[in-house]
């Protein structure tokens, strides 16, 4: 038992990220750079990371399973990605012209994603959305956009609705007047709502994020890919996969290959160069891609989708992106974070278990989420896909975790109950963090934040 609370220890032990925050209260509006990054007391400021592990300005070392908001699948500063930033630097960032790189990095995202017939790239996986929405409206006539309640698929205004109940109510003030008056969010896995809203013709594009809201929290169910598939076409709609996260955690095809189901557009981001800033790209079917060509006069000013961006494709983009996706296409890293998740998902859940506490331990490939509480399907899924739409994760829980880890040298984000792993995690990395989350566990419900039973 300790004789110091969680969040006291927590104070204690990291004093000079606790210096720094004071130092950032005074800087930015909400004292971090980040909505996901905010966390009381305080975040922890990090040095410099590599592999599997990060460490901070107290020196302290962690485990990481944050991964770059999910986009490292080769952990941090990987060799090859490393040195084809290095040499790539010192020739040049930014030309004003095309790079010679950038057809290398189209050609391997091309092979990698059925539904690339044309990429252009972008420098976010949110801009790549707003992109898709734009294609789809320019390409099919229509106006209003579909996604899915708790869908991420970035901070633009038309994203805004469906984040949280009531689902019908922008997450954010401050938008433009009837932004989102053109923008559907349905709940997951309902043929039902889905034909309703398509039925009556005038959806340009259906957006999902390819394993579900927020990496997989809540699941797709396996037929309802079909669903959206055949009723997109049914209707004349165009599918969007959101495969900004994901995408590369799935060997070569990403999720849309996995599933079996070839969308007409597809969102990359962050993932697809290794994490180095600036990388998004569109791609997606040739007719629906050439809205972005240009033709004559007439076309290009009344028809024509304009694209611009001064870091689209930048060279040094370009440089990480060859190198990643080199490496990613052999399959091998994601079969091995694939492993060490499953090795560390079965480790929480015989934790939980152990404990007494009513929950799980479930995801889908390199991915875990945490539920605490009682779901009428426990017992009888396979802990993969949670279709359990109606589950309330405390955000008090999931702070409690997440200081709980730090303290034992893990890292994960300050939602806590989330995280991502990368084909460099050891086993004794994944060891080392089952005891830690072990302990953990008792710890909370020692100070009342869990209870047994």
């Amino acid at each position: 038992m300790h004789s110091q609370s969680t969040e006291q220890r927590y104070i204690t032990r990291f004093p000079k990220s606790r210096a720094l925050h004071e130092k950032a209260r005074a800087l930015f509006p909400r004292g971090c750079t980040h909505d996901a990054r905010y966390i009381l007391p305080f975040p922890i400021y990090i040095t410099h990371a590599r592999g599997s592990h990060k460490w901070d300005v107290d020196g302290n070392e962690y485990i990481d399973y944050y991964g770059g908001h999910g986009g490292l699948v080769l952990g941090h500063a990987h060799q090859s990605v490393v040195q084809a930033v290095n040499e790539q630097i010192g020739k040049g960032t930014q030309y004003g012209a095309e790079s010679y790189l950038a057809p290398e990095w189209a050609e391997l995202i091309k092979s990698y994603f059925p539904s690339a017939d044309l990429v252009e790239f972008t420098n976010s996986g949110t801009e790549a959305n707003m992109m898709a929405i734009r294609l789809a409206r320019a390409f099919t006539g229509r106006s209003k956009v579909v996604k899915f309640r708790g869908h991420f698929h970035g901070g633009f205004d038309e994203a805004t609705v469906g984040m949280s109940k009531p689902w019908d109510v922008p997450c954010s003030t401050g938008l433009f007047p009837g932004a989102t008056d053109c923008t559907i969010a349905l709940p997951i896995n309902n043929e039902e709502a889905l034909e309703n809203a398509l039925s009556k013709r005038d959806v340009a594009i259906v957006m999902v994020e390819a394993l579900g809201d927020h990496s997989g929290v809540t699941g797709i169910a396996p037929c309802f890919y079909q669903t959206l598939r055949d009723l997109t076409k049914k209707y004349g709609t165009l599918l969007l996969f959101d495969e900004v996260v994901v995408g590369l955690r799935f060997p070569l095809g990403g999720a849309q290959g996995a599933k079996g189901i070839i969308p007409d557009l597809t969102a990359l981001g962050k993932a697809i160069n290794g994490m180095i800033p600036g990388a998004g790209c569109i791609v997606g079917h040739a007719d629906v891609m050439n809205m972005l060509q240009f033709k004559d006069d007439d076309w290009n000013r009344y028809k024509r989708v304009p694209h611009s961006g001064t870091f689209n494709a930048n060279p040094l983009c370009a440089a990480a992106g060859i190198a990643t996706f080199k490496i990613l296409a052999t399959g091998e890293p994601q079969r091995k974070a694939n492993e060490a998740a499953s090795r560390l998902r079965q480790g929480m859940q015989q934790s939980i278990d152990r404990q007494g506490i009513t929950g799980c331990a479930y995801g889908d490939i390199s991915i875990w989420h945490l539920y605490f509480g009682g779901c009428e399907m426990q017992g009888s899924c396979e802990r993969v896909i949670c279709l359990n739409e109606d589950k309330v994760r405390p955000a008090s829980i999931g702070k409690a975790l997440s200081l709980n880890l730090a303290l034992s040298g893990i890292g994960v984000p300050g939602r806590g109950v989330d995280g991502f792993v990368s084909a460099v995690h050891t086993i004794e990395d994944i060891d080392k963090t089952i005891a830690a989350f072990d302990t953990s566990l008792s710890t909370m419900i020692s100070e009342g934040v869990l209870q047994r039973g």
